[in-house]
């Protein structure tokens, strides 16, 4: 089984390696333009821009071998919109789809996180919890991974979806229950698939997933 991962806002093919290490599963991370590996190439600034630029190497991942989907946070929005191109190519699904750390992207109050001012951004991010403290206090490493930020940031924030699926693949949703995301919004990815999806909440914040990484683990495959 592989796990084709999709990195939250500003991550890279790393950033999942504390749940990838001792699992019995292959775990594939890829690198969207601007990061990581991809460093060379421009940032991308919405989420559809994001599956175009990954949808071939995901192919090449997935050919001929059973796999997962999963995304955290912006990644998860990755995950369904590159699930609903595989599904339009004709491509064979996943054996489970894992959207983890998201609100439903048809529930989200219109939010312009990316937008506001240096310091209120770093506060925010830092708020977020993805990034330690002295990340951000390093003026050198933040000009180079602000923007980063900022453009997946916007990304995902400006993601909306109200369609309802049908597809024959089982979901399940990963919640934090301290997140800044409502709960209430995490539910409401029920909206977005006949099939309701299994919902597993977690104790913690926005990235409750390294906190629990066994029972993720299991969780996602």
């Amino acid at each position: 089984m592989k796990i084709i991962a999709y990195p939250f806002a500003g991550g890279s093919t790393y950033s999942y390696a504390r749940l990838a290490r001792e699992h019995a599963h292959e775990w594939i991370t890829f690198d969207p333009p601007g990061h990581g590996s991809n460093m060379r190439y421009p940032l991308l600034h919405s989420i559809p821009e994001m599956v175009t630029a990954l949808l071939e190497p995901t192919l090449r991942a997935t050919a001929g071998s059973p796999y997962i989907l999963f995304g955290h946070s912006m990644g998860a929005y990755i995950a369904l919109a590159m699930l609903d191109r595989l599904v339009e190519l004709g491509a064979s699904p996943p054996q489970r789809l894992v959207l983890s750390g998201a609100a439903a992207p048809h529930r989200r109050a219109l939010q312009r996180h990316a937008e506001l001012p240096h310091k209120e951004f770093l506060e925010w991010v830092a708020n977020m919890g993805g990034i330690s403290a002295e990340v951000l206090a390093e003026p050198q490493l933040m000009e180079l991974f602000e923007p980063i930020l900022r453009a997946d940031i916007g990304a995902a924030e400006a993601y909306f979806d109200g369609n309802q699926r049908q597809y024959d693949v089982p979901v399940r949703v990963l919640l934090g229950l301290d997140d800044r995301i409502a709960l209430a919004d995490g539910l409401a990815w029920a909206d977005c698939f006949v099939n309701a999806p299994e919902v597993h909440c977690f104790a913690g914040g926005h990235f409750f997933l390294f906190d629990e990484v066994e029972k993720v683990q299991s969780l996602i495959a």
